[in-house]
């Protein structure tokens, strides 16, 4: 993880404040990866749980750092050890929002934060503001204080920010540091009931955004309100609700405005890539790259969207595993098999948990299990005929986007 900082001067004041620290060198940019270390960068030093930044300290600073921070005593100078380097990174990111005079929106949920936010950055790009937003999978307690620091500090900026949660906390820290104009819940579900324990913690922790910010959306009492009738996505309802968040919030930037507008400038955006691309394949195939992430909620959903488009083939659903469900993963998996019945033609399973899925749903006709990415790729460009729609869904760790890649590149 590695940002350019845009705004040296202003960094370094707030650095040297935080650090008591007079005539600091200036800083070019910030990185947690002493192998992607940049003349003159801060390295953080971040102590986890398997690992220790300071075994790498000597490296980054031989490779070109200037300063770094951690938690353990080092004999050069340019070292600086504090308690813990997230939270004393939070801590200036704190100071840099407090003076920052410009509008910012944070956006959490358990789905669809990354479409939303770039549906919102879209639109306002488009009615001529000037935005930053988060970007990859900068949303955590360390990425997005680097992400605040890759922004300019110009009061005509609205920051866009996405924040990440895996454990209960996570979201009050965060926006208690950005402190947004506007807070947005995209949808409460159980994604991360691992580390959460309950989908109750999952609702505290999220809404928990709203203690924070001026303002507040919360996705799941917002009705879609859209129908976009030459939009590649018209049918995805998921996109529908997301972009209605996106109305919604943008409403206060655009000045008068209709959904008729907002439909003509959301016309070329694009979804961010594994959440719901279309592809056009030989004998009138699609498939469709839904494998950025997975949870219950999410794949019910996907499974909905597969289900409404029109073929005169079948509808086939590629399933891997859903990660970090806690104790009741196994119940997780079985119901994805009980909501497919009526919905898909097949279902193809792929892991040691979606077993459970494909042990479960033996009143779909075409129903298959696979351990083996290259057997799976293989048999699927074997099995598939004219006009059939593909949906791969999945967690990130599965790498189902190496799949559907596999098959693009080999059906015929």
């Amino acid at each position: 993880m590695r940002i350019d900082i845009i705004e040296t001067d202003l960094f370094l004041s707030y650095l040297s404040d935080a650090l008591n620290r007079d005539n600091l060198s200036s800083i070019s940019g910030i990185t947690t990866d002493s192998r992607h270390v940049k003349e003159n960068d801060l390295f953080l030093a971040i102590k986890g749980e398997h690992f220790d930044g300071s075994d790498f300290i000597d490296e980054a600073l031989s490779n070109g750092a200037i300063y770094a921070i951690a938690q353990s005593v080092h004999e050069n100078d340019n070292v600086f050890t504090v308690d813990d380097v997230i939270e004393f990174i939070g801590k200036v990111c704190s100071e840099w929002m407090v003076n920052f005079n410009g509008k910012t929106i944070a956006i959490t949920g358990s789905n669809g934060k990354t479409t939303t936010k770039d549906l919102i950055s879209h639109i306002l790009i488009k009615n001529g503001h000037n935005v930053s937003k988060t970007e990859g999978n900068f949303n955590t307690s360390i990425g997005v204080p680097l992400t605040i620091f890759s922004f300019s500090n110009d009061p005509s900026q609205i920051y866009v920010l996405e924040l990440g949660a895996n454990q209960v906390g996570d979201i009050d820290y965060l926006s208690s540091i950005v402190k947004p104009d506007i807070g947005i819940v995209t949808n409460i579900s159980g994604a991360h009931l691992e580390g959460f324990g309950s989908i109750d913690n999952i609702r505290k922790e999220k809404k928990s955004i709203f203690n924070h910010s001026n303002k507040g959306y919360y996705g799941d009492e917002i009705e879609p309100s859209f129908t976009l009738s030459n939009h590649p996505l018209a049918n995805n309802k998921v996109f529908l609700k997301n972009a209605s968040i996106a109305y919604e919030v943008c409403k206060d930037f655009m000045g008068k405005s209709n959904q008729e507008e907002f439909s003509r400038m959301i016309e070329d955006f694009i979804l961010p890539k594994g959440r719901g691309q279309t592809y056009s394949l030989p004998r009138g195939i699609v498939l469709i790259d839904d494998t950025y992430n997975a949870n219950p909620e999410s794949v019910k959903a996907a499974i909905d969207n597969l289900a409404r488009y029109e073929t005169q083939g079948r509808r086939i659903f590629i399933f891997g595993d859903m990660k970090e469900l806690g104790e009741n993963e196994i119940d997780f998996h079985k119901e994805i098999a009980d909501y497919c019945e009526g919905k898909i033609d097949g279902i193809i399973c792929y892991g040691g948990l979606a077993e459970n899925t494909f042990n479960n749903s033996k009143s779909i006709p075409l129903r298959l299990h696979f351990d083996n990415k290259d057997a799976l790729v293989t048999e699927v460009c074997s099995l598939l005929e004219n006009d059939d729609i593909i949906m791969l869904k999945g967690s990130r760790s599965m790498e189902l986007d190496s799949v559907a890649e596999d098959i693009k590149n080999h059906v015929k």
